[in-house]
Parts: structure tokens; sequence; C-alpha cells
């Protein structure tokens, strides 16, 4: 009869592109009874026919969080790399969890690569150095993004010894999400929030194609299959004990890396066929654009990292970065298409 009982999980950030894309993997997992956290109830209610305890609420009802997470083997944590309170509140669960038990439940937390970019670059050089996800100086990258103020509340609860925990850093994640819950109404097909997505958006506000300074900083990329299949296998490795944790439980997700003009030059040229720039080149933000619109200047940062450790772990990303390129533009048609 043991053998037939399932491994609880508690997600959150499932109707999101990067949360969405890992439940539908997970969602294949005979071995897994998944709950996510949900907003919306008519969402919810859609994700219940596909076989998911959809819990209604939100990252601000931390008792809620707290609960959830105390039942769960295992929480990943994709909807928020900077919610203070909503990291505290369910590692305060995977303790009681711990305290009943006497196992540590697995914590998955999703950072980004923002945590280690450079903020004064503006566009304008792109550094020499490469840090991989395995060196023992990458911490020293950190900067005063909010993502640090969360990594370091979950590394220190590793630390305590009452949950192993593991934090992802996706750099910039493209590609269409395709499946049963952009289908339903889910998901959404397309990240709204990053870097490359914001900026179109903003440029067809502009009616103009544009970027930080030169865009000769450099970001990491990865497609978002590539990506969901990553998160999958780490929480297999890690509910089995046979994944790093802790300080050396961090994973980058890229498989390559762009220069942003490169990014500028794809998007703007979809934008001008469409009418929506005057030129076919992209063009430098002014500095009241820089100045007025809050996240403009992360568009101008550079980090560049590599995920070897995510790759000793058996991850095969089988996107390469050329396909980026193509991705932009995919991105561009879509943010195009949702707009009145």
């Amino acid at each position: 009869m043991l053998a037939n009982l399932k491994t609880n999980v508690f997600l959150t950030g499932a109707t999101g592109y990067l949360g969405g894309a890992t439940l539908q993997l997970l969602l294949k997992d005979t071995s897994l009874s998944i709950s996510a956290l949900v907003r919306d109830k008519d969402k919810a209610s859609k994700l219940a026919r596909l076989g998911v305890n959809a819990i209604v609420g939100s990252l601000e009802d931390t008792a809620l969080l707290k609960a959830e997470a105390a039942k769960a083997e295992a929480v990943v944590q994709i909807a928020s790399f900077g919610d203070i309170d909503a990291a505290r509140a369910l590692l305060r669960g995977a303790k009681n969890r711990f305290e009943r038990t006497g196992e540590r439940p697995v914590f998955i937390h999703t950072s980004g690569a923002g945590a280690f970019v450079k903020l004064d670059v503006m566009g304008e050089y792109s550094s020499d150095r490469v840090v991989s996800d395995a060196d023992a100086d990458l911490f020293d990258l950190k900067n005063t993004m909010p993502h640090n103020t969360v990594n370091d509340i979950v590394l220190a609860a590793d630390k305590e010894g009452y949950v192993r925990t593991y934090i992802l850093y996706p750099g910039n994640i493209y590609g269409l999400l395709k499946g049963p819950l952009v289908d339903a109404g889910i998901a959404h097909s397309y990240s709204l929030l990053s870097v490359i997505t914001r900026a179109i958006d903003f440029c067809i506000q502009r009616r103009q194609g544009g970027m930080v300074g030169r865009g000769l900083n450099k970001w990491p990329a990865a497609h978002i299959d590539d990506a969901a299949e990553l998160y999958k296998l780490l929480l297999e490795r890690a509910l089995a004990d046979k994944a790093p944790h802790g300080d050396e439980g961090t994973f980058v997700i890229e498989n390559g890396e762009y220069t942003y003009v490169d990014a500028a030059n794809q998007y703007t040229k979809v934008l001008h066929a469409h009418g929506m720039s005057v030129t076919p080149e992209p063009q430098a933000f002014s500095a009241t654009e820089l100045e007025t619109i809050s996240y403009l200047f992360f568009l101008g940062t550079d980090v560049r990292l590599r995920g070897a450790r995510a790759r000793r772990l058996g991850w095969v990303p089988v996107h390469n970065i050329e396909e980026f390129h193509e991705g932009v533009q995919k991105d561009a048609e879509a943010v195009l298409a949702d707009k009145p």
C-alpha cells in the first residue's frame, strides 16, 4: 500500500509562462500529486479538470502558503524572485513539516540571472568575465537587486538544516509555449515579464524599436521547453537526494548568450514591418525615457553565466542560441497580436 502513495508537490506560478511549462511536464509524472496556487477561480476549475489540486489564493496569503507548504514533500516556487514574505511563509511551512516528520523537504526557488548582472553597463560594453554556476566565486557577482535578499533567506534555511534548498537562475527564456495549459487559456504562450517582451511592449508604445545605449551588453538565454525540462529533472533528483543543495544547489538555465543589439535588431524589424517602428533599426532610448521608465535600465545590464552544474545534473538542452533570434521575432509577433 505504501508504494502507491504519491509525492505531494506544491507549485506557485502555475498559470505563468515558466510555471505553466513546468506544470505541463510534471503532470505527466503519475508518481506526483500536484497542488498549485492560483488567483483566478476560473483557471482553478480548469486546472482541477487536468488533475491539479488548485488552491485559490495569492502570494499575499501567507498563512495559506505556510499551510500548503507544510503538506508537501517539495515546494516549487516559480511565481516571484523577490517576494520576501511569501518566501518566508513557504519556508515556515517547510520547517513545520520537518518538525512534524523529521524529514527535510525540498524547496526549489526561482531567482534569475538578474541576481548577478552588472547594473551600470547601460549597454555600452560586455564583461570579459564568464562565470559558471559551479564556480566558487559565483556569489562574488551578487548585486543589490531584490533577487538576492530572497536568495539569502533560502540559503540560510538550508544551513539551518530543516530543508534542502535549490535555486534556479533562468537567463532570458524565449520561445512560444504550447500544450494543454495554453490551449485551455490557463497559461500564457509567451512571457509577459521577460526583458525582451517588456522592451517590445514599450517600443510599440513609442512607435520605434529601441535599446539601451549601443546594446553591447550580453545575457544568457534558454528555450522554454529546455527550461521546463531542468525543473522536472531537478525535482526528480532533489526528491531522491541526488542533487547538490544549499550553496552548491545553484543552477543557471542557459544554452548560449546573445548581445542585446542583435535581439533589438530582430524585434525592431518586425515592428517596422507592422508599422510600429519608424525605422527598421533600433535607436537608443533617450535619457528622459531611461529616467522615467524604471525598468528600462535593466535592458542594458550585462551578465555572462554558464550552466555547468545544471549539465552535470544530466540536463541536455536541445535548442541552441541560433533559435533565440527567431524566437525574438515570434515574441514580437505575439505581443503585437495581443494588442487591441
